[in-house]
């Protein structure tokens, strides 16, 4: 497990264009400040749960500053989330400023958009596999949960 203050994403693993941003994340940061957790694993979640929404909980995207205090918060959820995630990358600090110039509202309608096209019928560990060096930065792995029937 990571140590304090370490952050992880937590990403959809069934999800191919999540696995995909979890490539791209990783490969722009060379100097691994950033983990990955998949939402269906037992630390997801507890993390969902910890939430209080139930259902509600989201199902795509939330992001942990502090790794030692995930069940305690504070949580970036969606759009917020992937704006936190990126504000680690230090070659595209200029996408963070230009997409922070957006009403929240309008990044968070623009997320829930994406999010609910996202999913496809492939199955996204066979569309889009990790490589062992991308594997080793998920945290319990990303095969998490069981292929869907």
């Amino acid at each position: 497990m990571p140590s304090a203050q370490q952050p992880v994403l937590l990403f959809d693993a069934e999800c191919v264009l999540c696995r995909r941003a979890v490539r791209w994340l990783i490969r722009r940061d060379p100097h691994a400040r950033l983990r990955f957790v998949a939402l269906a694993s037992p630390e997801g979640l507890a993390i969902r749960a910890a939430l209080g929404q139930g259902a509600n909980a989201p199902d795509s995207l939330i992001f942990v500053p502090d790794w030692s205090r995930r069940l305690e918060g504070p949580w970036h959820l969606r759009a917020d989330g992937a704006l936190q995630a990126l504000s680690l990358l230090e070659e595209k600090k200029w996408a963070l400023r230009t997409l922070r110039l957006l009403p929240p509202f309008w990044l968070n309608a623009g997320y829930r958009v994406v999010a609910a096209l996202r999913r496809r019928r492939e199955d996204a560990r066979t569309a889009v596999p990790f490589a062992p060096a991308e594997a080793a930065r998920i945290l319990g792995g990303a095969e998490f949960p069981a292929p869907r029937p």
